[in-house]
């Protein structure tokens, strides 16, 4: 059984949400991944997720992001379907290297 949390925001109901960083190691550099993951926002959309920022290191070899899902399960479930697996290997993504760091609870954005 699923269960859902709903918290009041500006007077709108909705579930609450947890938010991951994660990182995942690319071979094709960061132009090519983020145009990926910029593609994928329709989908995340259809699923209730949303990527809230994303970088990478300095030689482009790994990228670190933010994400907003419905449960930890989510993300995990979303990245390893079939037609995300390949739009993900296809810009350079080692999908098996995906580490989720730590569960954020607060942050903000400059």
């Amino acid at each position: 059984m699923q269960l859902y949390f709903y918290i009041k925001f500006e007077n709108v109901w909705r579930k609450s949400m947890v938010t991951v960083l994660m990182t995942v190691k690319i071979s094709k550099g960061w132009d090519t991944w983020s145009e990926m993951a910029k593609s994928l926002e329709p989908q995340m959309n259809e699923v209730g997720a949303k990527m809230i920022w994303a970088g990478c290191n300095a030689d482009e070899t790994a990228i670190y992001a933010l994400a907003e899902m419905q449960n930890p399960e989510q993300i995990k479930t979303f990245g390893e379907r079939d037609d995300i697996v390949a739009l993900r290997e296809a810009a350079g993504a080692d999908v098996s290297s995906t580490t989720p760091i730590a569960q954020i609870g607060k942050y903000f954005l400059a």
